[in-house]
């Protein structure tokens, strides 16, 4: 599948009103965003970043980067999403089931983006590692909603994404649009 139709096959409602970068950063192919002057998220030496205002977890209705982070997911910028979670994953004691959550959600991020650049590995350790934290969290939530997901659902469709996907040493990954796990709060 080449990159605009694997793209065009995200779409899903938007939680926030701010505007996707102008190009899904994937190593390698395009500028580093923060890295290169060329970047779509370059702000130069020097320069601060934004503050991140932290979150409760049942306030995640009003964290606009965490609603950013769930846009950038569910519509490819894999990348940009991890960036997004990690601002707040910061924010959070270590060890509490917040911190737990975003780390989850920020590895499953990059378990897509390794698979997009064919790196088996990198999505098998992100994948395992990902799990851990999720069901951390599923453990303490049962079949409540953390930050507006519904925990237990997102990573049933993470492993069964991922299952899907799975393939052997002489074929090539690929990505199976109907199978993704959104990243879908309410």
């Amino acid at each position: 599948m080449n990159d605009d139709a694997l793209y065009e096959s995200f779409a899903q409602p938007r939680y926030s009103s701010r505007p996707f970068p102008p190009y899904r950063f994937v190593p390698g192919r395009h500028p580093h965003p923060t890295a290169s002057p060329l970047g779509h998220s370059y702000a130069g030496p020097g320069h601060a970043e934004p503050a991140v205002c932290p979150v409760a977890p049942d306030a995640w209705r009003v964290s606009e980067e965490y609603l950013y982070g769930c846009d950038l997911y569910n519509h490819a910028y894999w990348w940009e999403a991890h960036e997004a979670w990690e601002g707040l994953w910061h924010l959070p004691e270590r060890g509490s089931l917040q911190r737990k959550f975003l780390q989850g959600l920020i590895q499953v991020s990059a378990c897509h983006l390794k698979l997009r650049l064919g790196h088996m590995d990198g999505v098998s350790r992100l994948l395992e590692s990902s799990r851990t934290y999720l069901c951390d969290v599923r453990a303490a939530v049962g079949d409540h909603r953390f930050m507006g997901l519904e925990v237990a659902g997102f990573l049933n469709r993470v492993e069964a994404y991922y299952t899907a996907v799975r393939v052997t040493a002489d074929e090539k990954p690929g990505h199976r649009p109907e199978l993704f796990p959104y990243c879908l709060p309410g």
